[in-house]
């Protein structure tokens, strides 16, 4: 499974490899998340908007999960999204401890700037 983190406009934006088992229970928690609010969307700005999740292989359910700014996108395979909420972006947060270790020490410092301001 690969995660960009969705940071920069204009340039390349770093991407990282998550194991099996911890892809798995990534993707067990999304599920598990409540219906996001009416009129929730994911960031849309120009720099920071999220993390984008795909490769979940043919067995997964989904295409792309986009997971920005207390919200969570699921694309599933017909093409149908669900909008899902990410109270207090924990699962974001997990997703940066996650990339902590997997990316340049720039992009982390950039990347907990953004998610902290």
């Amino acid at each position: 499974m690969d995660v960009e983190i969705d940071l920069y406009s204009g340039r390349r934006n770093p991407v990282f490899g998550l194991p099996p088992d911890t892809g798995d229970a990534l993707v067990a928690r999304i599920a598990a998340l409540p219906p996001a609010p009416p009129g929730a969307a994911p960031l849309q700005d120009l720099g920071y908007r999220g993390f984008r999740i795909s490769g979940g292989g043919p067995a997964a359910e989904f295409t792309e999960i986009v997971v920005s700014g207390g919200v969570v996108v699921v694309r599933d395979r017909g093409g149908t999204e669900r909008l899902l909420h990410d109270e207090g972006r924990s699962v974001e947060r997990s997703l940066a401890d996650l990339a902590a270790t997997r990316v340049h020490p720039d992009d982390m410092v950039l990347l907990r700037r953004e998610l902290n301001g």
